[in-house]
C-alpha cells in the first residue's frame, strides 16, 4: 500500500521553553487535495544487464509531445516524481548507444510505475564525421546545392567515398567514416571548383572542413562546338583548321583558330554575348 498525505504537513510557530514551563500550541491541519499523480522510476541497462549511468531519459505525453527529461544516476536509476496520471512514452539516449523505440508507460494516481530501459551499443559509435559549410569568397554567404565529394587517401591510392549536396545554409555532412585521411572537393556551376587540404580522423572525431568557392569570371559566357566530317563519306576529319569569326555590322574578324581532334570535334569556349561564325578547312603541305 502506498503512503500518501491525507493532510499537508503543517509546522507550528517556534516554541521557547525557559525553565519549568508547560507550553501549549494547538494548530489546524489543512486537508491535502486528492492527488491524481504518480511516479515513474526505473533503470537504464545494457543488454548484459550492467547499468548505464548518466543516460538522458525522456518522457513524452500520449500525443508524443515532450513532457520532461532526467538523467540516470551512477547506478543507472532514474525517477520522474509527481507525474499526472495517464499514458506516456519513454526512451533514453547516451553517446555510444542506439536510442530505443519509445515504450508505453501508464501512470496511476498515488502509485510508482517501474520501467526498465535496455540500450543497444551503437556499432558505429567509434566512427568519425566530416562536416562543414561552403561559402562565397566575396562575402562569406552560404552556397546552396553545391556538390561536395569526399575522398579517402590510402598511401598512393585515392578513393571517392561519397557525394552529397549542401543545404540552403551551405552545410554538408559525411558520417560513419572509418579512421583515415580524407579531403573534400566542392563544385557548382558559376563557381570555380575547390579542394580542401587533407584531414585525418580517428576514434570518434567530428572534423569541420569549411570550403570557399570563388565566382567563375567566365560563368556568363558561352561555347561553340561541332564535328567536321567529309561530305563524301561522312568520316570525321582530324586536324581540320577551324576559325572563329566575330560578326559586327556585317564585318567578320577572326578572333580564334583551333584544330579538330581525332574525332573531328572542335570547341571554342568563354565566348561573350555576340554574333559569331565558324569556318573550317584542311590544309596540307605539298
Amino acid at each position: 500500500m502506498a503512503i500518501i498525505d491525507r493532510y499537508k504537513l503543517q509546522p507550528s510557530p517556534l516554541i521557547t521553553i525557559d525553565g519549568r514551563e508547560e507550553e501549549t500550541n494547538n494548530f489546524q491541519l489543512q486537508a491535502a487535495p486528492p492527488a491524481e499523480e504518480g511516479n515513474i522510476s526505473g533503470t537504464v541497462r545494457r543488454p548484459d544487464g550492467t547499468v548505464i549511468p548518466f543516460a538522458t531519459v525522456k518522457l513524452f505525453n500520449a500525443n508524443g509531445v515532450p513532457f520532461e527529461h532526467n538523467n540516470s544516476n551512477p547506478a543507472g536509476q532514474f525517477i520522474f516524481p509527481r507525474v499526472p496520471a495517464g499514458s506516456y512514452f519513454i526512451t533514453a539516449a547516451e553517446p555510444g548507444f542506439l536510442t530505443p523505440l519509445r515504450a508505453t508507460v501508464t501512470v496511476l494516481a498515488n502509485r510508482t510505475t517501474s520501467v526498465s530501459i535496455t540500450m543497444q551499443v551503437d556499432p558505429d559509435a567509434n566512427k568519425n564525421a566530416i562536416f562543414g559549410i561552403v561559402q562565397t569568397s566575396t562575402n562569406n554567404q552560404p552556397i546552396e546545392d553545391v556538390t561536395v565529394e569526399l575522398f579517402r587517401v590510402t598511401g598512393t591510392t585515392t578513393e571517392m567515398i561519397g557525394t552529397v549536396s549542401t543545404n540552403n545554409e551551405g552545410q554538408y555532412l559525411f558520417a560513419n567514416l572509418v579512421n583515415g585521411n580524407y579531403f573534400v572537393a566542392a563544385s557548382k556551376p558559376g563557381f570555380l571548383s575547390n579542394e580542401s587540404t587533407p584531414t585525418t580522423v580517428s576514434d570518434r572525431d567530428f572534423a569541420p572542413v569549411n570550403m570557399i568557392l570563388a565566382a567563375d569570371p567566365d560563368a556568363n559566357t558561352g561555347t561553340i562546338s561541332g564535328i567536321i566530317t567529309d561530305a563524301a563519306n561522312g568520316q570525321a576529319i582530324a586536324n581540320a583548321i577551324v576559325a572563329l569569326y566575330s560578326v559586327s555590322n556585317g564585318i567578320e574578324n577572326i578572333i580564334d583558330i583551333t584544330k579538330t581532334n581525332g574525332g573531328g570535334l572542335y570547341l571554342f569556349g568563354d565566348l561573350l554575348a555576340g554574333i559569331y561564325r565558324v569556318k573550317a578547312t584542311l590544309q596540307v603541305e605539298s
